[in-house]
């Protein structure tokens, strides 16, 4: 696979990621040994590298066969395998059983790679067996303890952070995980970072202790390792990491959200990055089809962070531009037989892109149609409009809405007869949230008693909105609000709103609600020029100082990023500092694009994530999960069983 020139550190994450497995895994194992090669790999690091390399991508590399290291396995004792395994007893044993004796052995020469540091415990393990030892060619801590979903997403493969954190009880070796993964991650990207974070947090401020501790300590380790914004690396500055947990904005990933990304992933069932739906043959028969969004899909990367309006209207642009200009849809309408032999030709040369174009706009349109009907059959506009009102404290146009006025509000929906218990209970916990902000003190006991009754919640139902509470935080709201226009989409019209500064979705925006990420994010950036806007009793500081000299972006960019032809539209090249976000307790797919549309209008690079990808009901999940009391109830917010 062709990866950009590294010469001054400017790849994206993801490119990083693949550089090191291509080159220092299997590039590595492949000079030291001979002939074609096993890759064996626990679950961990199976999800590590899918991530980021095909299939096709590995066998390329003299990788004849890859297999699990759970799984029984046929020896092939004239190969040699490559190990890739997290850094635990249990995998080290394992690979140990490979090598029963010199007889048995399963493998010839040995390359074992660990996702990061490998204690004491997990070495002794190897060592124990004599002959694995003998055949050990390479042993390799790699510090890629993270898995790279997006371009410059990450997050570290704990969905049940967020239980640890905060649960019944807390695991307080939780912290210390996140932090040791969180340095490899900087470790990867050549940073020791400057970092910021939430001084409310007792998680946060030991993440970032832990993380500068271990970088310290690895720099010390390690002289040959070097960081941005040092002494003979000066073509950029020294990152910043802002470290967060989720208690700093518990309530921007409940909000319903019009984007493309956060509704597929909110409204649809969406199984590690794959989607099902049926479709209907030309002879009328249904059939199920499964659609993996990443990197991969072009389309999907272009589209992901627009408004679900646009993505129609963009969809709708390219199925007539196609049919109406590509030679192979006049081929595939009919036999051809109105066409000359050298247009015939270039049709039948052009024909194979046709249908693979058509099948990819195909799949995004049934995607686009399952989010809008799923919108329309549920009323989400007008529960929407109601999250907005709560969140912002202001209905639509601009008049404040509070108290008992509000309240009402609710309870009127709550007893709607067609609204979901999962509805229900999201809303009353967004109310409860905001509450905190708004109020200070959160709902009193009688309009929680009000809304349990409107709502015909369980005990255990009524339980998910106290923990609610537990991550409560005073919520900083912006004082801009938002403007929407009309769209291509008739229920997007009509919602007249304040006017207010442009945002990235442009006429299609249609929210009120700003997630306070996107403000932080300003403030790290000092976007506007004006300071450190962090307050630093709010966001302490530690590890190295930030650089001074002023920051210079160059943008790659051949077309724009909504361009048909822009492949490469979400590359740059970035010589400013990079900015980094770790949020313990999981990130939320708004979080994401907020991100990303700064970096866009600012041309900074920002590198988000955290312990997990969090969609709305997953969080919810979580949030039931805090609690014995109430973990039954987590139920509700999981994805129904898989069709076998």
């Amino acid at each position: 696979m062709a990866l950009r020139d590294d010469s001054s550190g400017m790849r994206s994450v993801r490119e990083i990621v693949q550089k090191r497995f291509i080159e220092d895994v299997i590039g590595a194992a492949a000079s030291n040994g001979s002939g074609w090669m096993v890759l064996v790999m626990d679950d961990e690091a199976t999800r590590v590298i899918s991530s980021v390399l095909t299939m096709y991508d590995i066998m390329e590399q003299r990788v004849t066969l890859v297999e699990q290291l759970n799984k029984n396995r046929q020896p092939f004792r004239e190969m040699e395998v490559i190990y890739l395994v997290s850094p635990t007893v249990a995998a080290a044993n394992k690979i140990a059983e490979d090598f029963p004796s010199e007889a048995k052995a399963k493998y010839a020469g040995v390359h074992i790679y660990f996702l990061d540091v490998a204690g004491d415990d997990v070495v002794m393990a190897i060592q124990a067996n004599g002959v694995l030892c003998s055949r050990i060619r390479t042993f390799k801590e790699l510090n890629l303890h993270f898995v790279t979903p997006e371009v410059n997403v990450y997050h570290f493969d704990m969905p049940s952070a967020l239980t640890r954190l905060y649960g019944e009880p807390e695991d307080p070796t939780c912290p210390n995980a996140i932090a040791e993964k969180l340095a490899t991650l900087c470790i990867t990207l050549n940073e020791f970072p400057s970092v910021r974070y939430q001084t409310s947090s007792t998680t946060a401020t030991e993440i970032a202790t832990t993380v500068v501790k271990i970088l310290t300590d690895f720099k010390r380790n390690n002289p040959s390792f070097w960081c941005h914004g040092e002494d003979n690396h000066q073509d950029r500055e020294r990152g910043q990491l802002l470290v967060l947990d989720r208690s700093f904005d518990p309530l921007s990933p409940l909000m319903h959200e019009y984007t493309y990304q956060a509704m597929v992933n909110d409204l649809l069932p969406v199984r590690d990055g794959v989607i099902s739906y049926s479709s209907e043959t030309n002879a009328g028969a249904k059939v199920d089809k499964k659609v993996l969004l990443n990197e991969s899909d072009e389309l999907w990367v272009e589209l992901r962070h627009q408004h679900i309006a646009k993505v129609i209207e963009i969809i709708k642009e390219r199925m007539s531009d196609i049919i109406n200009n590509n030679p192979g849809a006049a081929l595939a309408k009919n036999s051809g037989s109105d066409m000359s032999i050298t247009t015939m030709a270039a049709a039948v040369k052009a024909l194979p892109e046709y249908r693979e174009t058509m099948a990819k706009l195909s799949q995004h349109v049934h995607i686009a149609q399952q989010c809008m009907d799923c919108f329309s059959r549920t009323g989400l506009m007008d529960i929407n409009q109601l999250e907005q009102t709560m969140s912002t404290g202001e209905d639509e146009d601009g008049k404040e809405v509070k108290g008992p006025k509000l309240l009402q509000l609710l309870i009127d929906t709550l007893v709607q007869p067609n609204i979901s218990k999962q509805i229900k209970i999201r809303l009353m916990a967004i109310f409860t949230l905001s509450q905190l902000s708004q109020r200070g003190g959160g709902t009193t006991a009688e309009d929680r008693r009000r809304l349990i009754q409107a709502a015909g919640l369980t005990g255990p139902e009524q339980q998910i909105l106290l923990n609610c509470e537990r991550l409560g935080a005073v919520l900083q709201q912006s004082s801009q609000s938002r403007q929407s226009a009309g769209g291509i989409i008739g229920m997007f019209r009509g919602r007249a709103a304040p006017k207010h500064a442009a945002t990235p979705e442009g006429e299609y925006a249609d929210s009120r609600h700003r997630c306070r990420l996107r403000a932080l994010l300003e403030g790290l950036m000092d976007a506007e020029g004006a300071g450190d806007a962090l307050p630093a009793d709010q966001f302490g500081t530690m590890g190295p100082a930030v650089g001074t000299s002023a920051p210079v972006a160059k943008s790659v960019r051949k077309y724009g990023n909504n361009s048909r032809f822009g492949k490469n539209a979400n590359r740059s090249m970035f010589q400013s500092a990079r900015y980094m976000v770790c949020i313990a307790g999981g990130v939320s797919h708004g979080e994401l694009r907020s991100a990303h549309d700064l970096m866009t209008q600012h041309s900074k690079e920002v590198v988000i994530g955290g312990t997990h990808v969090i969609s709305p009901n997953a969080f919810l999940a979580d949030i039931a999960s805090l609690s014995p009391r109430s973990k039954e109830a987590a139920s509700l917010f999981e994805l129904p069983p898989e069709k076998p």
